[in-house]
């Protein structure tokens, strides 16, 4: 069989997700509202529920309608597979949820129990239950629609050297399956007792097991997913957002617009679509933070600017009421240049002589003194004191107030 390459095209692709947490942690309520903001308000839900129908308390409640499988034991791989395709061939649904999946390993009928009942010892019991698990995942992770498993979790063991020496210790929390399943999904989320997802790392109150991330999920996800909040159908809004490149796209855009400041952005917001805009009201605050960011900064950049052209051309307010007493030294200093290119040595002129009266008898000749003249050297204007000029302060820009969040999904200024 030869290989077709053909060029990359996004294309719809279904997602799994693990939601795991303790008993009664809200996995099974959240998982409902989840998977309707997945699908949409006419998407079809599927539940297939280990859990002795605990999930009909959620009927009429939460997610819309959605359709049930009561599942009872034994909960082997090949019965889990053979509920999956029962909702596949009636055909039409977008999302299944799998409340329990940790049944299939540790319930009865399972791989745990399997393996234990086993005539082998050794790894070679563990071959034939794990096979019929792996051809279970397989099936899933083929499928057309998107999954949601709902896991148990426990805190888990490990051992640390071998025979006597042998050190049991605790490895963390972790969800109750196979373990490189948890690997696979796209978006996996370990719940706290407050039925939210648990923000904490290890070490903290909640010892998660390294190797396992409490949150997973892209960054564009990550955003709908904050601490404190209940996952709802906004959360499952901006995963299938995510799955079809809209968020990505249009977000990304948004941010450099708000980025050029509040302007930009209300020149740009109109010629988006009412898609476009639906899909940015969830980051309306956000948008909003980088708009007013961007415009404090241009705000001092201008100040900046203002204040570099006073002190570097004389064009300040302060500098324009110093003009004339620095005119007057600028003055003085030209008299003195004029001046001391005169003052040179110059040759001293002799008197023109001077008239004598008519000769006296005297005994001796009286010489009458002549006072030479004399170059006066240039007299200094006194200079007066510049004062310092000293520039105004600089007002510190005003914070920009925040803008009511408003609905984007309306063609109003969105700022």
């Amino acid at each position: 069989m030869s290989f077709q390459i053909k060029p990359a095209v996004r294309i719809f692709q279904p997602v799994l997700i693990g939601m795991w947490g303790g008993s009664s942690s809200g996995k099974t309520y959240s998982a409902l509202r989840l998977a309707r903001g997945l699908v949409g308000p006419q998407g079809k839900i599927g539940v297939i529920d280990t859990e002795n129908r605990r999930a009909l308390f959620y009927a009429g409640k939460v997610g819309g309608q959605w359709d049930h499988i009561d599942f009872q034991p034994p909960f082997t791989p090949e019965r889990y597979t053979e509920a999956f395709r029962a909702f596949e061939r009636v055909g039409g649904y977008d999302c299944i949820i799998i409340d329990s999946a940790s049944h299939v390993w540790e319930g009865e009928g399972g791989v745990l129990d399997q393996a234990d009942s086993s005539n082998t010892t050794g790894l070679a019991k563990w071959a034939k239950p794990k096979m019929a698990l792996k051809r279970m995942i397989n099936t899933l992770l083929r499928s057309g629609c998107h999954v949601i498993f709902c896991l148990r979790a426990k805190m888990g063991v490990a051992q640390d050297g071998r025979g006597k020496d042998a050190k049991i210790y605790s490895s963390g929390l972790e969800p109750i399956m196979e373990k490189n399943l948890i690997f696979e999904m796209t978006v996996s989320l370990l719940f706290g007792p407050d039925h939210k997802p648990l923000f904490q790392a290890a070490g903290e109150r909640y010892f998660v097991n390294p190797i396992i991330p409490a949150i997973k999920a892209p960054e564009e996800i990550l955003r709908a997913i904050k601490p404190g909040e209940y996952v709802s159908e906004a959360t499952g809004k901006a995963i299938a957002d995510w799955l079809s490149g809209a968020t990505r796209d249009a977000l990304d855009e948004a941010r450099r617009m708000a980025a050029r400041g509040t302007d930009a952005f209300r020149a740009w917001w109109p010629s988006l679509s009412k898609e476009d805009k639906g899909l940015l009201n969830q980051h309306i605050q956000e948008l909003q933070a980088i708009a007013a960011k961007a415009d404090v900064d241009a705000q001092a950049m201008d100040q900046d600017s203002s204040g570099a052209i006073g002190e570097d051309g004389g064009e300040s307010s302060a500098d324009d009421g110093n003009d004339d007493a620095l005119s007057g030294g600028f003055d003085s200093f030209e008299d003195d240049e004029e001046s001391a290119q005169v003052s040179e040595p110059q040759p001293v002129v002799s008197p023109e002589p001077v008239q004598q009266a008519a000769p006296v008898q005297q005994t001796a000749p009286v010489h009458v003194p002549v006072r030479p003249t004399v170059t006066q050297p240039p007299q200094r204007v006194q200079q007066t004191q510049t004062p310092p000029v000293t520039q105004p302060p600089r007002r510190a820009a005003a914070p920009q107030p925040s803008p009511a969040p408003i609905d984007l999904s309306t063609d109003d200024n969105p700022f």
